[in-house]
């Protein structure tokens, strides 16, 4: 057990705890911050992104309105690089009371708040996909504001000042020594230890979580958790915070943040705030509201939805939560229950943060005797991010300094340096700890692309020197555990093109990297619960109309095509179907909407490579278990072709590539299993002559070898992780400077360079030069990313395996997949 002694323990890692360690360790105060996730895990890191201007409560809450604005002008000033100035719109839409403008107008007026009326004309001008049937429009001062990246430069001032931070430690229990609160227990969630902190002063700065803090001593902080769901859309619709102009309701705010646009929000009391369900009424409820506001919302690509639970106070019970005050409460428990050494700070916005924050450290300074002025409204944060926040920042980044080479996520353009900043400098246990500095895994593909990249950095950061290949487990389970935290939020909104994501992505890492079957455990105590099972029900809300399309027989310029069989899909479904076809002499089509799964595909023929009869291990033989399975499960498909079908075609398509020079070995009797880029083991039943020296019941010793440069394969990750499972393996990257000069080095562009024959005799000598103490000695096998050349893979193979004396092979990367496009 450790123990810590400080002056002052604050409870509570969001923007309030941030902003409280901050202010009192420049005051001087020895502090120490505690915070059961990563900076943000609550309800800060949860919410739309609004600095408000305060016109949300203009009407029904005018000092919170007060508040707002007063700290929105600070906060622009000490924090520019973590807003974006987007402004703001609250527009009166025909569902809308008209008589609510002129009282939201002096409203603002009385709260000093900046309030400009324009024209509609002018509104569609700057912004428009709006309704056009909007009738009136203000301009407020409102803005987009990054939680995380405020959150950790605050955390840094106050490390600066002094301050300690502790993440993944979790408060179990306040410590009481007679009538005062002397400091908390806690657990050690990373290195699974108890921590005791002892402090003269404990601040309560948990949010939703102030009242089940406050009960480990007996007290009773009435904190009404208020769960708020949010949808983001995939990209930028607006530019501009967009409000409903009525009193404040469900899903009437539109916020563009970074790459996306949040639709938020509901407001529905829960009894837990960490133990809850997004229902599909929610969901349905937030598209429809969306529509109002820009025609069409319901048709665009929804990417993730989740909730943040707002810490609402109120002594006494209330029906609805919004009828709860947004300002802030700041209770001191010496006078209210006659408990000294305690004070809770709770309620109020992200937006207040900084002034909730000079409140209670005020409070604590006059507690223990030590009036000390606040300086955080004059002294602007660390500049860890220089610069204003805005949409192009990255892309203008990137294009400034010619990093594209260096881009592990394409869909929010984060960079090896990115990430590698939040692994190091700020210190990630998580993937998702990244994700929140870097913002990888936060654009379309959800993670499906980049996860596998940060999974490769991460490990090689982290790798001990003494190459321990155990460490490798710690990647395995982040890797498992970010892909869970990322379908935790897809699955509320599981349909149309992010459906189509998603089986991607699931083919990515469930077939061709099998992650699924990695050595170590696959949950810990930082891994993120689903939301609970939400109601199907839904109240009174319109529901969709049917996309609209026009028949085929008004469709201009439309052209036929005159055939016998008609194949729709250009998988290896479809192109069997159709090649099947033309055999028997039928005239065939196929058409596509885009690239077949092929594309995607480790370029082998599975038949069964797991049953559940077996659990967890691989199938060794085929053929046996298709026969148990067609005898348990008499309607499968493989049961309705019949064994002799399965054989015929496995051996048709065999020949076919044959002829092709482009032979695939392997039978129905035995699957070989080969090693994925994770290094997991894939059964497969025929493999390309390219991937078969692989073959892990094989007992030779394997040589991992990388291209610097090349970011989608890690050998050391798929060494260790073969090297745990018996299957010794080392992993290499080699410098080769005359790969392409392409902006970013693809797989296709090393696979067409391969097809050359002076690159391949470059690739020869660098692999002679900088892995020559591993190529001699034992037997060993050389593995290379599935990149051989596309015309003349088997060809180019063989030239390797001449000129390096060892037996070479291919593990398919990331797609697009080399060997499924031959």
């Amino acid at each position: 057990m450790r123990n810590i002694q400080t002056e002052i323990l604050v409870i509570g890692g969001g923007a309030t705890g941030s902003g409280v360690a901050r202010d009192l360790a420049m005051r001087g105060f020895k502090t120490l911050l505690v915070e059961k996730g990563d900076l943000t895990h609550g309800t800060t890191g949860r919410y739309h992104g609004l600095l408000h201007s305060g016109g949300r409560y203009a009407v029904k809450d005018p000092q919170a309105a007060r508040e707002c604005i007063a700290e929105n002008r600070i906060l622009r000033r000490i924090l520019p690089q973590c807003i974006e100035e987007s402004g703001g719109f609250f527009v009166v839409t025909p569902w809308d009371d008209p008589s609510y403008a002129p009282r939201f107008v002096a409203g603002c007026k009385q709260a000093g708040i900046p309030v400009e009326e324009i024209s509609v004309r002018q509104m569609l001008r700057e912004e428009p996909l709006l309704n056009p049937e909007i009738r009136q429009c203000f301009r407020v001062p409102d803005a987009a504001a990054d939680s995380f990246r405020a959150a950790d430069l605050n955390a840094e001032s106050a490390r600066l000042h002094g301050a300690q931070i502790l993440k993944y430690h979790k408060v179990n229990q306040l410590l009481r020594a007679g009538n005062r609160i002397v400091g908390a227990s806690c657990q050690d969630l990373v290195g699974d230890e108890p921590v005791t902190i002892h402090a003269d002063m404990v601040v309560n700065a948990s949010g939703a979580w102030a009242g089940q803090i406050a009960s480990s001593v007996g007290l009773h902080v009435q904190v009404i958790p208020g769960k708020g769901v949010m949808i983001a859309v995939s990209r930028r619709i607006v530019n501009t915070i967009i409000n409903r102009c009525k009193m404040p309701s469900d899903g009437d705010i539109l916020v563009p943040i970074h790459t996306v646009t949040v639709i938020g929000t509901t407001d529905v009391k829960v009894d837990d705030p960490d133990h809850f369900a997004i229902d599909q009424w929610e969901v349905h409820l937030l598209l429809e509201e969306g529509e109002k506001i820009v025609p069409g919302f319901k048709e665009m690509r929804m990417l993730r939805a989740w909730a943040g639970v707002r810490p609402l106070y109120q002594e006494t019970s209330v029906g609805d939560t919004r009828d709860v005050t947004r300002s802030y409460v700041l209770l001191d428990h010496a006078v209210r229950d006659g408990l000294e050494g305690l004070v809770t700070i709770t309620s109020g916005k992200w937006t207040t943060y900084r002034k909730m924050a000079e409140g209670t450290a005020d409070l604590v300074g006059q507690k223990l005797g030590t009036q000390r002025a606040c300086r955080t409204h004059l002294e602007p944060l660390p500049e860890a991010h220089a610069g204003q926040l805005y949409l192009g920042a990255p892309l203008n980044h990137i294009e400034k300094d010619r990093l594209y080479h260096q881009i592990i996520c394409e869909c929010e353009l984060a960079t090896v340096k990115d990430v590698t900043d939040a692994i190091t400098r700020g210190q990630a246990k998580t993937i998702d700890d990244i994700r929140r500095d870097a913002r990888v895994g936060m654009g379309p593909c959800q993670g499906g692309f980049c996860t596998y990249r940060v999974a490769g950095l991460l490990h090689q950061l982290r790798r001990p020197a003494m190459e321990d290949a155990n460490y490798v487990k710690d990647t395995n389970l982040a890797l498992r555990e970010f892909l869970h935290e990322r379908w935790k939020g897809l699955l509320p909104i599981l349909w149309g093109q992010q459906l189509r994501q998603e089986r991607l992505d699931e083919l990515i890492y469930l077939s061709l990297l099998n992650a699924d079957h990695l050595p170590g455990q696959r949950t810990s105590a930082l891994t993120a619960e689903l939301y609970l099972p939400g109601t199907q029900s839904t109240p009174e809300v319109e529901q969709p109309p049917p996309k609209r399309t026009k028949p085929f027989s008004s469709v201009p310029n439309q052209s036929k095509i005159e055939a016998e069989i008609l194949v729709v899909g250009a998988g290896i479904s479809g192109l069997s179907a159709a090649w099947s076809a033309v055999e028997r002499g039928r005239r065939v089509r196929v058409i596509a909407k885009g690239r077949g799964s092929l594309y995607w595909h480790a370029g082998c023929i599975d038949v069964l490579g797991y049953s559940q009869l077996q659990g967890e291990e691989p199938v060794e033989s085929p053929l046996a278990a298709l026969q148990e399975l067609i005898h348990d499960n008499p309607d499968h498909p493989y049961a309705m072709a019949g064994i002799d079908t399965i054989k015929t075609s496995l051996n048709a398509f065999q020949d076919l590539c044959l002829a092709s020079d482009y032979p695939l070995h392997g039978s129905i009797e035995r699957n070989w299993l080969l090693p994925s880029a994770l290094g997991g083991p894939r059964p497969t039943c025929l493999a390309p002559e390219t991937m078969i020296a692989g073959d892990l019941r094989k007992t030779e010793p394997m040589l991992i070898i990388n291209f610097a440069g090349f970011h989608d394969f890690y050998p050391e990750l798929i060494a260790d992780n073969l090297s745990i499972q018996g299957k010794p393996a080392i992993g290499l990257t080699i410098e080769v400077p005359e790969l392409p000069q392409h902006s970013i080095l693809t797989g296709r562009v090393l696979a067409e360079a391969f097809d050359k024959v002076e690159f391949r005799q470059i690739i020869s000598q660098a692999i002679r030069t900088q892995a020559d103490e591993y190529l001699h000695g034992s037997a060993i096998r050389l593995g290379l990313p599935a990149v051989l050349g596309v015309d003349h893979p088997v060809e180019n193979k063989s030239y390797l395996e001449e000129t390096l004396g060892v037996p070479v092979f291919e593990i398919p990367p990331l797609p697009a997949s080399i060997p499924g496009i031959r």
